[in-house]
């Protein structure tokens, strides 16, 4: 084996972020406005700021009917992806994070958040679009990581991204970083 003759400066602090947050691409059609059409960028020049390891969350919205299918969809509420379906493929996705967290842990390394992206029905942390208005619950995709990292006595925060308020969800990623938050 070969020796290693300098230190190992890899950051040993991760953050995940929902698909769409970095490829606004795989929104639905006609729902990408607020002046990002690629990256939400003014969120990642926060995360890398604090040179932390970004790792991008499968989009379950997109899985559904195939990738061809999930980037020619239209929007959707909740209530239209509360299927056996859907959730199937929410609960595999929330497994192949759980599994990435638990490798990151047992390697000595910190995962210091989880990002969701407001109203959506997937990867929303609290707001969430109805009928009835706006609703406090999580989307099914983020629901189904809390449940699967409570289960394994896991605890992470999540941090909701509201592209309305970039300036709001900076200050809560900064408080985050800093522990300030939770």
């Amino acid at each position: 084996m070969t020796e290693i003759k300098y230190p190992d400066q890899r950051s040993k602090r991760f953050i995940f972020v929902p698909f769409c947050l970095l490829c606004q691409a795989f929104q639905a059609r006609g729902i990408v406005r607020f002046g990002f059409s690629s990256v939400i960028k003014p969120i990642f020049d926060e995360l890398l700021k604090h040179d932390l390891n970004i790792i991008q969350m499968p989009c379950p919205e997109s899985r559904l009917g195939g990738y061809e299918k999930g980037l020619q969809r239209g929007p959707r509420g909740i209530e239209d992806y509360n299927t056996p379906e859907f959730l199937a493929i929410c609960d595999v996705a929330a497994n192949e994070v759980l599994q990435m967290i638990k490798a990151i842990i047992n390697n000595g390394f910190e995962v210091v958040g989880i990002l969701g992206l407001e109203y959506s029905p997937s990867c929303s942390v609290l707001l969430q679009y109805s009928n009835k208005g706006t609703t406090h619950h999580s989307g099914h995709f983020i629901a189904a990581l809390q449940r699967k990292l409570r289960t394994e006595q896991i605890k992470v925060p999540f941090i909701g991204i509201n592209r309305r308020g970039i300036k709001a969800s900076i200050k809560k990623i900064r408080e985050l970083i800093c522990k300030k938050l939770f």
